[in-house]
């Protein structure tokens, strides 16, 4: 019997919410922090943290609430929410996890985990009745129709910066969103939900500043949903190095941390800006952001002297990441005090490693002299050492995309004694010994 309309609509909806309960569900279990139903807005504040640290993508929490039901919404989750939820699950997208919901592999074949398999049988329950109320929603409310589908070409998304290089940086964003059935639309500056702005259709600019160099892709939202969208490059001036803080980062002038080959963020650097080291150790971060000649993360070489110089009260564990960052996708590389492994993650684009489920104890190092790390992707494949020894490899091909930003981030201070990035160990596109 070929499906009316009504019943073709009713069929969609509930598959869908089937599929999204089945992931909020695998989310829970994977959490271990009992079921939803007793979090609390911590709980939710501690997910989108989490959620950012693994995936290297953002979703608030009142994104996050509103999934969970524990916020009114009118809307859909949009696809970019589903696509961040799978991933934070192993998956490379919502169309993944959903294939594999309704499609599950058999266990010979299969190479990532089923997310049936993690959850706790009893809780069918949960889906059983979520997927009953949907059903008699629907049919109370027969005359709910389809989300609105929208046009890119009825609307217009450009933008330019106020200055070729440095930080901060002002975009200055031009929209026609004339032809928007709603009232307000959202601008958003990068992947981050959190740094979206609310307007009236009838606004024809917008400007933004971004407060730190790399590579972000704007969004213009109608309806929450992504109906244009375009690349931005905030480039550096060479070197930049600040204190992560809001509203407004603190900067340092390169003249003020360049000593003795070294690029060099010292307390007696932060106690001059009013910035105390406790009882939270601030976080600190050293990078430059350019075009490097076309460089990909399929095939590159990097190679980083560097040394966690703070050890004190909150900054025990040393804690450091060095950032690849490219068009899409990231390269995380942790080091840290041997004792906090288990608090790090590892990312080489779409491979992840969490420190709580692999065993990331390679990456502990002794800060007391310079750490040597060193990463070198050949036709995809990526190695990683630190002093000289191969400590991870990615376990395929990475996707390969241009690589726009380098970045050191940790929570304490950080030296960096040469930082070097080419096509092949001897052939660089940017040597850097800080003389």
């Amino acid at each position: 019997m070929v499906r009316t309309t009504v019943e073709a609509y009713f069929c969609s909806c509930m598959d869908h919410q089937i599929v999204l309960s089945t992931c909020l569900i695998a989310i829970e279990e994977k959490l271990g922090w009992g079921a939803s139903s007793t979090w609390t807005h911590q709980d939710f504040l501690r997910l989108s943290e989490e959620i950012l640290e693994e995936t290297g993508q953002s979703l608030s929490y009142v994104t996050l609430k509103r999934v969970w039901g524990k916020v009114s919404y009118d809307s859909k989750p949009t696809t970019n929410t589903l696509d961040v939820l799978a991933s934070f699950l192993g998956y490379d997208n919502w169309r993944h996890f959903a294939s594999a919901v309704e499609h599950p592999p058999t266990q010979s074949k299969q190479e990532k985990r089923n997310p049936l398999d993690g959850i706790n049988r009893k809780r069918w329950g949960q889906i059983a009745a979520i997927s009953g109320a949907i059903v008699i929603l629907l049919l109370l409310f027969p005359s709910l129709e389809n989300e609105p589908q929208f046009n890119p070409d009825d609307f217009h998304f450009s933008s330019a910066t106020v200055r070729s290089v440095g930080i901060p940086n002002s975009v200055i964003f031009d929209i026609d969103a004339l032809k928007s059935p709603f009232d307000s639309i959202e601008v958003q500056q990068s992947w981050d939900p959190s740094l979206r702005k609310t307007l009236p259709k009838e606004q024809r600019q917008h400007t933004s500043i971004y407060f730190y160099p790399g590579y972000f892709q704007a969004k213009l939202l109608i309806g929450g949903k992504i109906v244009k969208e375009h690349d931005i490059h905030i480039m550096s001036d060479g070197w930049y190095a600040a204190v992560a803080q809001e509203p407004v980062p603190v900067y340092f002038q390169m003249e003020e941390l360049r000593t003795a080959g070294k690029l060099q963020l010292s307390e007696e650097a932060l106690a001059n800006k009013g910035i105390d080291m406790q009882p939270q150790a601030p976080v600190t971060r050293m990078g430059v952001s350019q075009d490097f000649a076309q460089l990909k993360t399929d095939n590159f070489y990097f190679k980083a002297g560097l040394r966690h110089t703070y050890a004190q009260g909150s900054a025990a564990c040393q804690l450091t990441y060095v950032y690849i960052l490219a068009e899409e996708g990231i390269m995380k590389i942790p080091l840290v005090s041997p004792g906090c492994v288990s608090a790090v993650d590892l990312r080489l684009q779409q491979y992840f490693w969490p420190g709580d489920q692999h065993d990331l104890s390679a990456f502990g190092v002794d800060f007391s002299d310079v750490v040597e790390l060193e990463i070198e992707a050949v036709r995809g494949k990526v190695k990683v050492r630190i002093n000289g020894q191969v400590v991870q490899e990615s376990p395929g091909q990475v996707s390969g995309y241009f690589i726009r930003a380098l970045d050191f981030r940790c929570e304490g201070l950080l030296e960096l004694e040469d930082v070097y990035l080419g096509r092949t160990e001897g052939d660089w596109v940017m040597a850097e010994n800080f003389e």
